[in-house]
């Protein structure tokens, strides 16, 4: 297709214009490959001192871990495996039974699911431990340990897979649909369409699974230990900076080993469903006992993940005077708070809609950007958080307004979370056709038009849904925050994890309930944004 735009050559006037044809945004290219690999790299340069140092120090001495480290590893991993398990078993049939048929409520049990994705997983221990001690010893004695951990984290995994089973059932024609239920009725599709999804739904959980690794939360609340929990003590109590940095080497091995297998196998199929394909969308039908089972799933995991914590957050409140002091630590830690967000957000949906454009149509490019997203996902966060204080120590002072302060918190968090905008991107990316840009250069239009006046309206509605989405996951990371905030500048989350043991109760609920109240609200701003597509 290189005649499109092409010049005549006699026109020597026009030969710029013809370099910077938007054509360039559908032809392959060097600069597509150099982009992915510069991207790519960025977002590794945070974790790439301590991987480094404790390399190093592994081969020359390596710190004795101890038995309780070895102890928590075990904990943390036997916790990951039930963590999936579990979400498999549960999200897999409740996301396509969502997805096939209609039923009273649907997407406010969909909004209830995934509020926890949102949230720290810390505020519903809280909230499950605070509703436990109101019903007894007997309770507390039940959550304690294994229990606790596995039933607030399966929160967090369990509406991943239900909303992946969703979207991959949604991603059939309908003509499929209604052939495999001509064929054999509701069985047949129910099985059909399950053993599709089954892929990535299991996919979805085995990621799931490595990604509670790194959550440090609930075995603080429950008493479980944990090896994120361990790392947090080994730099922030011990001080052991050698210790930590190869505790977290040893735990970003164990879950790269994990998650790559997983993320390489996943990587082929879902680059070809983030391109957009013009299908006959299977319609949802009415059926009294498959919409009954539904209904009837969704509440009970909307009452175990969202609603069952919020009432252990509220009962404290019965008659406490609390709410002055939690709206005077909101006033003190909002502007961080906004600021770690929005920085975050931003950072993250322009690097992901960038690496999305580099990559482009190419499948490989697409295959390779989608792995390494999902691999770099699954890294520990202190890895790159304990990366950038090792590369702050040894810096000289005129480097403390990029290493030691809240930029440095916003560029380690946008980092982290841009390979959830680089999905988002490239399926924004998908949807702009092919035949736009063709019909673009032959009518003359330069790149610098096409992309203002096409391409970033067309992608700014994915960019500010990737900016929220990214704001609200930065928001509930605890541990870079923790690691990497200037003195005297917490975020929120941050004010909650840090007082929770020695605070009042009443207070801890209170501070809970107020950013849980601002998750909502942002979460029905991204609702809106994207309600304008039937889900």
């Amino acid at each position: 297709m290189r005649f499109f735009g092409r010049r005549p050559q006699n026109d020597k006037s026009l030969a710029p214009v013809d370099m910077l044809s938007c054509l360039v945004l559908e032809q392959p290219g060097k600069w597509r490959s150099m982009g992915v690999t510069t991207l790519l790299v960025i977002a590794l340069l945070p974790a790439a001192p301590l991987l480094w140092h404790a390399g190093v120090s592994l081969a020359v001495a390596p710190a004795v871990m101890g038995a309780a480290f070895g102890s928590a590893l075990q904990n943390s991993a036997l916790l990951a495996l039930l963590v999936a398990a579990v979400s498999l078993m549960v999200g897999l049939p409740t996301g396509v039974l969502t997805a096939l048929y209609e039923f009273p409520g649907r997407r406010m049990f969909l909004a209830l699911l995934t509020l926890p994705l949102l949230m720290p997983s810390f505020l519903l221990a809280i909230g499950w431990s605070a509703l436990a001690a109101r019903l007894g010893p007997s309770a507390t004695s039940l959550l304690s340990g294994f229990p606790g951990c596995l039933l607030v984290l399966s929160a967090g995994t369990g509406p991943l897979v239900v909303l992946v089973a969703y979207a991959a059932t949604r991603a059939l024609s309908g003509s499929q649909i209604e052939a495999a239920r001509l064929a054999g009725g509701e069985k047949t599709v129910l099985f059909s369409v399950s053993r599709h999804v089954a892929i990535p739904a299991l996919l979805a959980a085995g990621l799931g699974g490595v990604w509670t690794l790194s959550d440090p939360g609930p075995g603080e609340i429950f008493g479980l230990r944990t090896v994120a929990a361990e790392i947090l003590i080994s730099f922030s109590a011990l001080y052991d900076f050698p210790l930590a940095g190869q505790q977290c080497a040893i735990l970003a091995g164990i879950v790269l080993t994990s998650a790559l297998p997983l993320a390489f196998f996943a990587a082929p199929r879902l680059a070809s469903e983030v391109m957009v394909r013009q299908v006959y969308a299977p319609r949802r039908v009415p059926h009294r006992s498959m919409g009954g089972v539904a209904v009837v799933v969704l509440f009970v995991l909307a009452l175990t993940n969202t609603l069952a914590p919020f009432l252990g957050l509220v009962l404290p409140l019965a008659g406490s005077e609390t709410w002055l002091q939690a709206s005077g630590e909101l006033v003190r830690t909002a502007g961080n708070t906004l600021i770690y967000a929005t920085g975050a957000g931003v950072i993250a949906a322009v690097l992901g809609i960038l690496l999305a454009v580099c990559a482009g149509r190419e499948e490989r490019l697409r295959v390779v950007c989608i792995s390494m997203s999902l691999a770099l996902f699954s890294l520990p966060p202190t890895l790159a958080a304990l990366g950038v204080v090792q590369l702050a120590a040894a810096a000289p002072a005129w480097a403390d307004p990029f290493l030691r302060s809240r930029i440095t918190v916003c560029a380690v968090l946008g980092l982290r979370f841009f390979p959830i905008a680089t999905l988002l991107g490239l399926r924004a990316w998908g949807e702009i056709a092919t035949s736009w840009t063709l019909a673009a250069a032959v009518h003359g239009v330069s790149l610098t038009t096409y992309v203002w006046r096409v391409v970033l309206p067309l992608l700014g509605p994915s960019g500010a849904v990737a900016l929220l989405l990214t704001a609200l996951l930065a928001t509930a990371d605890i541990s870079t925050v923790l690691l990497l905030h200037p003195p005297g500048a917490r975020s929120l989350p941050l004010a909650i994890f840090t007082v929770m043991a020695n605070a009042p109760e009443s207070l801890v609920a209170a501070l809970s309930l107020v950013y849980a109240g601002a998750a909502v609200g942002l979460l029905m701003v991204g609702w809106t944004i994207v309600g304008k597509q039937r889900v």
